[in-house]
């Protein structure tokens, strides 16, 4: 029998064995590899399907990108559908989703508004828009307005001191014509008792005792107001080293001088409190000399009703022997009069000018209405308001001059304000402008407003809108006015004639104070009016902004009526609205945006809330494939599992 040798056939097979084994490891590599490109390709794929299902209604009124999830399983629902079509193909890539989660999930409300704030600023820095300050404007507004409100706070305070004083003054003046009534009924008993007019002297002396008994009153009455104005004078002082921080040098030098008059008031009042304090004592020592004169007079008539004579050709008795004591005595008491200049001449000026601040007090949003506005009564009606919850009071972050300025920029392009007309878009679609006019009832119809007020209700936003205006613009006006030579000498002149002063005294000079700081409370008034009225008010005036003069003043606390100020040039009511944002902490604004938005689109969709807005998410999934061209089936069968299989994760993030 011939034997036939094989050796080759095995040694071939086993070599083409190895090289079949390598080919296959070598393309099951290079189809693993493509698998995870291939998986990679389609979770970024499905996340995008994920977030091109962004809010239409909120991109169409707001050009904003958000998706609205209310949980996360809900995104991971939607993401999975959109996965399952690129792993149920029949391909060389075979898989299965065996789990996944969503990780860095983030929505509007997260990281203090700061994605409200990114969405915005993607979508300002394509447009070109007409701002309304540069940079370099706002670097001083800054600290303008910081200043403002200081001088307006020191004015405010010290104009309430300077009415102290008048106060006083009239005070003084109650002293005074008390004396002036006890000279007077002096001499008025003094006639009397010259023509022997017993019952006639004893009334006047009675009313002069009247008068002498109410020195001591008056004298503590004055006392207690001086001492008052010395200590709150003292607390003032120290408000003001504290608000004068906020000040330039000239600034700080000129409301120096001011502070200086109403010291110099307090130390000329201490020399005239020791002549006021003296008419107490005196009084009483008065007082007596008259209730013994009195009762010498009550004895000269005694005995002249019971004179007897029984000589016929008696005349009677000696009535210049009996009444020359009694005219003597009470001749004695002398009456002293103030030796110094005091009280308030013209009380019905003075009268005026408190009745300016009394109407600013009573009801200011009433006095600057324009004529014929009706104001709105609007409210918040959104429940789950994103600013209540929590997270706004947490946050603080900064953020960059000129992108708050953008932001500024699109609260005033986008949110309306007074008189609830909404401001409109350099080119504005067909589509937005249904949306605009959708939006327009109910709920808050100043929103800007509320963006600075926080508050339930127009009105009431309205009114701190007014309210921060006046502040800025009143110590921008008194600035103006002390500033300006002409306008101090006016406030100056009307100062003397109130006081009826010639000279400068201090009492002069912080009347001259009080005159200039209603001046500038009246001017704003009617700049606010003005700009509620659609005219322009510049930041720092010159002498042709000015709109107020002082005879007009006085025509305001008479008539309680102001007309609108304003002109042509300077800053809009939207572009002041815009620097007090400016002025206010980014995160506050941006939560309160957000809640106009979610007011304005629940009016569509009721169930829209801005916390489930997702701006960014990242998931994470697990998935299970098996070998295409190469398998461990020994291995299998040893380990007895007939399903081998190899893991594989991979990660998708989208944002907008």
């Amino acid at each position: 029998m011939k034997v036939i040798k094989g050796q080759v056939t095995i040694f071939v097979s086993m070599v083409m064995l190895c090289v079949f084994a390598l080919i296959f490891c070598l393309v099951e590599s290079a189809r693993t590899a493509g698998t995870r490109w291939y998986l990679q390709t389609a979770v970024s794929s499905a996340m995008d399907s994920v977030f091109s299902q962004y809010h239409r209604q909120l991109w169409d009124s707001y050009r904003l990108l958000f998706a609205e999830y209310e949980e996360k399983k809900e995104l991971e629902a939607d993401f999975s559908g959109f996965l399952q079509p690129y792993l149920r193909v029949e391909n060389w890539y075979p898989m299965e989703l065996e789990a996944m989660e969503a990780e860095e999930w983030l929505t509007a409300l997260d990281d203090s508004g700061a994605y409200l704030e990114e969405e915005i600023l993607d979508y300002m820095k394509y447009g070109i828009w007409d701002m309304d300050f540069d940079a370099d404007t706002i670097n001083g507004m800054w600290d303008n307005a910081k200043e403002a409100g200081a001088v307006k706070n020191v004015a405010e305070v010290y104009r309430e001191h300077a009415k102290d004083a008048l106060k006083l003054e009239k005070a003084l003046e109650a002293v005074s014509e008390c004396l002036k009534r006890q000279e007077s009924k002096k001499q008025d008993g003094l006639s009397r008792l010259y023509s022997y007019d017993g019952p006639g002297f004893r009334r006047q002396a009675e009313e002069l005792l009247k008068e002498l008994k109410r020195m001591p009153g008056l004298v503590d009455k004055y006392q207690k107001q001086a001492d008052k104005l010395e200590k709150e004078l003292e607390k003032s002082r120290i408000v003001f080293n504290r608000e004068k921080e906020d000040c330039s040098s000239q600034t700080d030098l000129q409301l120096e001088e001011e502070i200086r008059q109403f010291e110099s008031y307090v130390a000329q009042d201490g020399e005239r409190r020791k002549e006021i304090e003296s008419l107490k004592d005196k009084s009483y020592s008065q007082a007596e000399l008259v209730e013994s004169v009195i009762e010498e007079a009550k004895e000269v008539e005694r005995i002249i009703d019971q004179w007897e004579s029984d000589d016929e050709d008696d005349e009677g008795p000696d009535l210049a022997a009996l009444w020359s004591p009694v005219i003597r005595h009470f001749y004695s008491l002398k009456i002293d009069s103030l030796s110094f200049s005091h009280g308030v001449k013209d009380k019905k000026k003075e009268g005026w000018l408190n009745q300016v601040e009394r109407l600013y007090r009573s009801g200011m949003l009433e006095l600057v209405l324009p004529d014929g506005a009706e104001l709105s009564e609007g409210s918040l009606q959104t429940p789950e308001l994103p600013s209540e919850s929590g997270r706004m009071a947490k946050g603080t972050r900064g953020i960059f001059l000129t992108d708050h300025l953008l932001v500024n920029e699109y609260c005033g392009r986008f949110f309306r304000y007074f008189p609830g007309d909404s401001g409109k878009m350099a080119a504005e679609t067909e589509k937005e402008a249904d949306v605009r006019e959708s939006g327009s009832e109910g709920g808050l119809s100043y929103e800007i407003e509320y963006l600075i007020g926080g508050k339930g209700l127009d009105e009431q936003n309205l009114i701190c809108v007014v309210n921060r205006l006046l502040a800025i613009r009143e110590g921008l006006n008194l600035m103006h006015i002390m500033s300006d030579g002409r306008k101090r000498q006016e406030a100056q002149s009307l100062a003397m004639a109130i006081t009826g002063a010639a000279g400068l005294s201090p009492l002069v000079l912080l009347t001259t104070f009080f005159v200039m700081s209603v001046w500038a409370l009246g001017e704003s008034l009617m700049d606010i009016k003005g700009l509620l009225a659609g005219k322009r008010v510049m930041i720092f005036k010159s002498a042709q902004d000015w709109t107020l003069k002082l005879e007009e003043l006085l025509t305001i606390g008479r008539e309680g009526q102001i007309r609108a100020g304003g002109g042509e040039r300077g800053l809009s009511y939207l572009s002041w609205l815009k620097v007090l944002l400016l002025m206010d902490e980014i995160v506050c604004q941006e939560y309160r945006m957000m809640d106009m938005i979610q007011m304005n689109i629940c009016r569509k969709q009721s169930s829209f809330r801005m916390r489930r807005g997702v701006y960014q998410a990242r998931v994470r999934c697990s998935l299970a494939g098996k070998h295409v061209f190469f398998s461990l089936g020994f291995v299998e069968h040893v380990l007895k599992n007939k399903d081998h299989v190899y893991k594989m994760e991979i990660e998708g993030e989208r944002k907008y």
